[in-house]
């Protein structure tokens, strides 16, 4: 297998009966998803800078200063924050805790799956915006309404006149970033939490372990983060406590996930057998010495993620055929009389149920693949299933066995033929215990997250939210693209323009980068590398020349340095640098190659010309070597290593000369480097020697068991 390859994000296709797309009536002002009831009264008010964001209640203080962002980010107008009495033209925020919805909603309370009427929020607009919510949260999700109701024309900006009421169908709705397959910074994250709270979808499931990492930094096993696959980074848990209370603050919940009893070779390496050997792909779940490790972690999580009602278990791509040769397997299957390899994961199961349920939470369970949970009626009681097995009848045998299921189908049928009540080919029915919808996006890096992957959230949302919303013609081209656009304005405060050759996210001579915001008065901060600025950071004062790869963050401040929005995060861009030079296109050979056919990375990659991140040397095991013959002896006194720079890794080396192939005379020792790797390389001067020949001898690399370089340069002295 090739060095940089990855497993690729499972297809996600569609297959049951249609839905007729009609002409949408009922939803005048493009609200997204469709509320339950809306009545646009005609006419509008304006919204002016004289208007206030009133919390009638101070524990809507920090709603109403986040929705006064908000609208500065839309409309230019920055409007203050007041209690009290409310004035006209004024937008008012209310809780009511007698609000009900107008039907009964599928929820989970104290741990126990029932039916209530809560969630429920107003909006009244007349000579003032009122907005009334069951809780907070509630009151989050009708300033949401009020963000996407908001006219523009020109710099002036207005309310419609209308009422609305409203509530989701049932409490579930969610997205998945991976954050253990792929690094997702606490900024991108919060972009993530901005897209829930823009279409009210409520939770943020957070997918923080898997193969690859355990990326919550626990206290009481500090080792259990410590093996991971670059570029993954685990988190500290002042970044995660600061993402649950952005979360909190706009109505989004983050569930946390502890992958198991599977995707948890990270785990199990970071704890160095105590929950099982990564060599059986699976925890030891029979024996009972592993939960009382799984309890301390789960405590520690759930501590750091107050808020959530639930906490998700795992339970995907398990594979039994690596455990069961093991003596004690084959001795507690036959004790137990099991002669189905599924039903060895059912001590999972209820162990875990146990004490999630100990730490005040409600278990949430991947019905992964290729074997599935075990369908147990008293396991139903204590555990929600992700409905994700790919079988078509598995969701109608789930919900007979009394699971209460989300939907999570792993063959999408095409929009809008979606509900949360179709699932791999099943058709569910309200009678049904659907709690709601979870849209996973595995192995997916931060821009194509943001930039791809979010902006299809709302698609799914519109049938969570309504599983009957009807769907109109070009909603996708009209509705949700205005939506969009108008979120795109509050999560990415910042405009970046590019201007040069830029071909398929490359380029290979200098271009220009701009900047530029709609909100007057403030200063744009940014990073070049994909970390977060802060006011600290360089200020954009005007366009700039760039001849190196950009991973542009950016964020607006105001003049006393506080921060306005989220960061805005630009689409990367690789810059690739052609030089010749003497070892360009010359004979080379080296002691191993990694992949093959067109996969292979190959000697001749190294000595190409190009700097190309994409295109390397590489091979597994070190110490290896690379050899570049110039074909005639030269006086060298320089040469340009650039080692593979992902993840920022280490790499140590020497590199030899010769004459004839046979005496070789150092002339770089980079033996004990503890420098990262970076496109821009190392260049190494060194006394003018002859040689002919050139060889890299490649020692160690500080994240894999393997090395790449991706290009080598050398010069003749005076040249």
């Amino acid at each position: 297998m090739n060095l940089r390859s990855f497993a690729i994000a499972a297809g996600l296709g569609w297959a049951i009966g249609s839905v007729p797309m009609k002409a949408h009536a009922g939803n005048a002002l493009n609200l997204l998803p469709t509320p339950k009831e809306l009545k646009v009264e005609g006419g509008q008010i304006p919204l002016t800078a004289e208007a206030r964001i009133v919390a009638s209640d101070p524990k809507l203080k920090p709603l109403a200063e986040i929705l006064a962002e908000e609208i500065l980010l839309v409309t230019k107008l920055k409007l203050a924050v007041d209690e009290g009495e409310s004035k006209a033209g004024d937008i008012v925020l209310k809780i009511n805790p007698q609000l009900q919805a107008g039907a009964e909603i599928l929820t989970v309370h104290g741990q126990e799956v029932l039916k209530t009427r809560e969630y429920a929020h107003t909006i009244a607009v007349t000579d003032r915006t009122v907005i009334e919510g069951w809780d907070y949260r509630a009151a989050c999700e009708g300033t949401a309404t009020l963000l996407q109701a908001i006219v523009l024309q020109g710099d002036a900006a207005f309310v419609p006149k209308m009422t609305v009421k409203d509530w989701p169908y049932s409490d579930y709705s969610s997205i998945m970033p991976d954050c253990a397959r792929n690094h997702q910074p606490i900024h991108v994250l919060k972009v993530a939490v901005e897209t829930c709270r823009l279409f009210k979808i409520r939770y943020l499931h957070l997918h923080l372990s898997d193969d690859s990492a355990f990326t919550f930094p626990s206290t009481a096993y500090p080792d259990a983060s410590k093996e991971h696959y670059p570029p993954v980074t685990p988190y500290t848990l002042d970044e995660l406590r600061d993402l649950v209370s952005y979360a909190d603050a706009r109505g989004v919940t983050c569930v946390p996930e502890l992958a198991g009893p599977g995707h948890c070779t990270a785990l199990m390496n970071g704890l160095k057998g105590r929950i099982g050997d990564s060599k059986w792909r699976t925890m030891d779940v029979l024996n009972p010495d592993i939960y009382p490790i799984l309890d301390m972690l789960v405590g520690e999580m759930c501590d750091v993620f107050k808020s959530s009602p639930y906490f998700h278990i795992g339970g995907d791509e398990v594979e039994p055929a690596f455990y069961l040769p093991n003596e004690h397997v084959k001795k507690y299957m036959k004790e137990h009389d099991l002669t189905g390899e599924h039903t060895l994961w059912l001590p999972y199961g209820q162990n875990m149920a146990r004490i999630v349920k100990s730490h005040g939470k409600k278990t949430i369970m991947w019905d992964g693949r290729p074997v599935g949970v075990p369908l147990d009626r008293e396991l139903a009681k204590d555990i929600i299933l992700y409905t994700w097995f790919p079988l078509k009848g598995r969701a109608r045998e789930a919900q007979e066995f009394g699971y209460t299921t989300i939907t999570v189908p792993w063959d999408m049928p095409p929009f809008p033929e979606f509900s949360i009540f179709t699932c791999n080919g099943d058709v569910l029915t309200p009678k049904d215990k659907v709690l709601g919808h979870c849209r996973p996006m595995w192995e997916m890096d931060q821009v194509a997250l943001v930039y791809g992957y979010l902006s299809g959230a709302p698609e799914r949302q519109e049938r969570t939210w309504g599983p009957d919303s009807v769907i109109e013609e070009d909603y996708q081209k009209n509705r949700m693209a205005q939506q969009n656009a108008r979120a795109f304005a509050i999560v990415r405060p910042v405009n970046f323009g590019f201007e040069g050759a830029i071909k398929e996210g490359y380029f290979t001579e200098p271009i220009t980068v701009a900047m530029s915001t709609v909100v007057p008065g403030v200063q744009i901060r940014y990073r070049l590398d994909g970390a977060d600025p802060t006011i600290e950071s360089p200020r954009y004062e005007m366009p700039f020349q760039a001849s190196e790869s950009l991973n542009i963050r950016a964020a607006l401040f105001d003049m006393n340095g506080r921060k306005i929005g989220n960061t805005g995060v630009a689409k990367t861009l690789e810059y690739r640098s052609f030089e010749h030079n003497l070892t360009t296109g010359k004979p080379v050979k080296a002691s191993s190659v990694s992949g093959d056919g067109k996969d292979a990375e190959v000697p001749a990659n190294a000595n190409d010309g190009w700097v190309n991140y994409n295109k390397l040397w590489g091979a597994w095991k070190p110490p290896q070597w690379w050899q570049v013959d110039l074909e005639k002896t030269c006086t060298l006194d320089r040469v340009h290593i650039y080692p593979w720079w992902e993840a920022k890794r280490i790499i140590q080396y020497t590199i030899e000369v010769s004459e004839d192939e046979t005496t070789w005379t150092k002339v770089v020792d980079a033996e004990n480097n503890k420098e990262p790797s970076t496109e821009k390389g190392v260049l190494h001067k060194f006394n003018p020697t002859p040689a002919r020949y050139v060889r890299v001898n490649m020692l160690k690399n500080n994240v894999q068991d393997a090395v790449q370089m991706v290009e080598l340069r050398v010069y003749e002295t005076g040249k």
